[in-house]
């Protein structure tokens, strides 16, 4: 059963249940990121990290070594978001749907 939802609409997603594999946690994360506070949260890690950044010198240039980036999002049971769908958004949703509500 796919989810009917309309490109360019408002939409809520919860989380109902924990995934069970992992890429399934993998597009929830993406989901759940995709919202206003997540892009901020990823603005604030982007700039954090180019700020601390590494340089190491390989074949007489400076190489730059950027640490490994933490997952800012792990949404847990009950975790809700308010995105706009999108052609993608919906593809991934369809591929979540025993994890979700849409509303």
């Amino acid at each position: 059963m796919a989810i009917d939802i309309k490109p360019g609409s408002k939409i809520k997603v919860t989380l109902e249940k924990a995934p069970s594999n992992e890429a399934a946690s993998k597009t929830l994360a993406r989901i759940f990121r995709s919202n206003s506070a997540g892009r901020q949260a990823r603005r604030v890690r982007k700039a954090l990290r180019t700020s601390a950044f590494e340089g190491r010198q390989r074949g007489g240039r400076i190489w730059r070594v950027m640490p490994k980036a933490p997952r800012l999002c792990q949404p847990e049971k009950g975790t809700t978001c308010e995105l706009t769908a999108t052609t993608q958004l919906i593809r991934d949703l369809n591929s979540v749907e025993r994890f979700v509500k849409v509303s």
